[in-house]
């Protein structure tokens, strides 16, 4: 019983130290606000067609610098707000 206990306790410690990752890399890829173009490709695991034709939607709100493009978070959470099914 003392074994499982301890076992719990190396679980719990691990999954803290791997939430604290998650939100370290999270805070790197996102900066105030703002969203890269290539996270959110991988976070609605789209292709390079399905973001243009999202992008020329005028649903999100988008700051480009040279080539690449930033999306507003805020506008991205009221478009999947939108999309929302009760």
């Amino acid at each position: 019983m003392e074994q499982l206990l301890i076992e719990i306790q190396k679980l719990s410690l691990e999954l803290a130290i791997i939430k604290r990752k998650l939100e370290e890399y999270e805070n790197a890829r996102n900066f105030d606000g703002w969203i890269s173009r290539k996270a959110l490709m991988e976070f609605l695991n789209y292709g390079d067609t399905q973001m243009a034709s999202l992008f020329k939607s005028g649903e999100l709100e988008v700051a480009e610098i040279g080539i690449r493009k930033f999306i507003k978070k805020e506008s991205f959470i009221k478009f999947l707000e939108k999309r929302v099914r009760k």
